[in-house]
């Protein structure tokens, strides 16, 4: 096993949190920790505070609806954890149930969650609880649904709504122009 691998972190958090650590997944030689939504703060404060996982590498959503073999909630948060005195890694997953899905914000953990939790709201609707400023980041707000997740209608039309701040560069072209202009005219009484 790589030295990144999170192998050994399933034999050092299995007899500390027992049941929270629901599974042990594999893919392409890296193994993930399928944690209970409900101990995910628990368990990441532990990998911070006592394991020195002290970096948030990534955090993202995927939406296993339909997906051939899939057993279980279908919205999966995936987290990236990295030791920076360690290189070690941990890749930590909770799934989640398509209506209501709900977990713990991690941004008073590690501070580039926000955007991370905001984006994942945005794409799949997971609502982090405790999130200090929970809105949409890459969409306007008044977008219905969120496009991400597979019961979204690729079809859908979305509100018209008018643009807000916008500039309007001809008028702004036009000024400076004049104001060039002005500039380079002789002034009177020269």
């Amino acid at each position: 096993m790589p030295k990144n691998s999170a192998s050994p972190l399933y034999d050092v958090l299995k007899p500390v949190f027992g049941d929270k650590i629901e599974a042990r997944q594999e893919l392409k030689g890296r193994e993930a920790l399928r944690v209970s939504p409900a101990a995910l703060l628990e368990v990441v404060r532990h990998l911070k505070n006592s394991l020195g996982f002290d970096f948030l590498m990534d955090l993202s959503g995927a939406d296993y609806s339909g997906y051939p073999g899939h057993q279980g909630d279908p919205l999966c948060v995936s987290y990236q954890l990295f030791g920076a005195t360690t290189r070690a890694r941990a890749w930590l997953k909770v799934y989640l149930p398509l209506e209501g899905a709900m977990v713990d914000s991690l941004s008073h953990e590690f501070a580039c969650a926000n955007w991370y939790e905001r984006e994942c709201w945005d794409m799949f609707g997971v609502h982090f609880k405790g999130h200090p400023n929970l809105k949409r980041l890459l969409l306007y707000e008044e977008f219905v649904g969120h496009p991400l997740r597979k019961d979204y209608p690729i079809m859908r039309m979305q509100p018209l709504i008018p643009m807000r701040n916008a500039v309007d560069y001809e008028s702004v072209a036009v000024a400076r122009r004049k104001e060039a202009e002005e500039a380079s005219a002789p002034k009177a009484g020269n």
